[in-house]
């Protein structure tokens, strides 16, 4: 894919989960920078997968920070996708 700025953007699938139906999905993962890190999974058992900021921050003891992750993600259709704690 290519912008209009001319540079090219590389997506990387992550794999989701797969039905009985032997359907695979995946997320569709864009780095914006070299400091993206892809998201992953903490455990194979894990119900969702971990983000890391891509900036360097400190986040006081049951504090809230806005960090950038540097990350463009593309949720498939019927997917809940939401950040929490």
């Amino acid at each position: 894919m290519i912008f209009a700025s001319g540079t090219r953007s590389r997506f990387f699938p992550i794999y989701l989960s797969m039905s009985i139906a032997t359907n695979v999905e995946y997320l569709s993962v864009k780095k914006l920078s070299d400091n993206a890190i892809l998201p992953s999974r903490g455990s194979a058992f894990s119900a969702g997968f971990d983000l890391s900021s891509a900036e360097d921050g400190v986040v006081p003891a049951k504090g809230k920070a806005l960090l950038k992750t540097d990350l463009s993600i593309a949720i498939p259709f019927n997917t809940y996708a939401r950040i929490g704690k």
